[in-house]
């Protein structure tokens, strides 16, 4: 037996009916932002983060957003972090195996695997820790930012923070808009200084092999899931709109749409 068709206006304080709130069910899969940062004190930090999407591809821009902590009742490590070091790292989250260290004395450290996805999980945890330390996650240098790199992660960005912009909850305090949870919300956005690729996740034809890397993806409530399927479709272009929509559509390699342009100049 179907259920009636629902309408609410969450600003006026209504609700679903529902047993758990389905906003965030619907704008699905999200990738993970799982952001990599250094205090100014020198403390690293790792959290991850279900809003987080690219911004531009030219220049490579991406972008996360940290809630206020309900633990601390300020906004988030990552997000201070940020604000007073203008650096964070983006390292993608799977469903992989990785290794991870553990310390059983100064000169002694048991490896052992572990579910990255797990790892990830873990680090939802606002400490007043290093996260890396805590959860027994290991870490790579970074070569432009300070903050360190996830070392089993197949792909890394080191960004540094183009602006911070702060959605306020306008609305906190007042019973019309319901119950507020989270606060204020900051968007955190970062500019691509460089990227890195493991090379196992490099097909024969120069591809990065999404399957092989299994991101994982947040769904609504405590749901996830992961890449393990792949289809294709050609963005339609007009005629004159040249190589660059084709490059733009996957169909060209970038290097055709640059030798186009030296035969425009030559």
């Amino acid at each position: 037996m179907s259920r009636p068709d629902i309408f609410y206006q969450p600003l006026e304080g209504e609700t679903s009916g529902l047993p758990h709130d389905p906003f965030k069910s619907f704008a699905i899969p999200r990738p993970i932002g799982w952001i990599s940062t250094t205090s100014q004190s020198g403390q690293d930090n790792l959290a991850p983060f279900s809003q987080f999407q690219n911004v531009s591809f030219d220049p490579p821009t991406v972008l996360f957003i940290g809630h206020q902590d309900l633990y601390k009742k300020r906004s988030r490590d990552t997000v201070m972090n940020c604000i007073e070091t203008n650096e964070f790292v983006w390292n993608m989250a799977t469903y992989a195996i990785g290794t991870r260290r553990l310390g059983l004395g100064p000169l002694l450290t048991d490896v052992c695997r572990h579910k990255l996805r797990e790892a990830v999980n873990n680090t939802g945890k606002e400490t007043w820790d290093d996260e890396f330390q805590e959860f027994g996650i290991e870490k790579a240098p970074s070569r432009l930012v300070r903050p360190p790199r996830v070392k089993d992660s197949p792909v890394s960005f080191e960004c540094r923070v183009h602006s911070i912009v702060r959605v306020a909850n306008d609305f906190h305090g007042k019973k019309a808009a319901g119950p507020h949870m989270v606060g204020n919300s900051d968007i955190v956005i970062g500019r691509v200084l460089g990227i890195h690729i493991k090379g196992d996740y490099i097909t024969g034809d120069g591809l990065f092999d999404v399957l092989k890397a299994a991101p994982i993806a947040r769904l609504g409530y405590r749901q996830y899931t992961y890449i393990d399927n792949i289809f294709e479709m050609t963005i339609p272009s007009m005629p004159d709109e040249g190589n660059a929509a084709s490059v733009l559509s996957g169909n060209l390699p970038y290097r055709d749409l640059k030798e186009e342009e030296a035969d425009k100049t030559a």
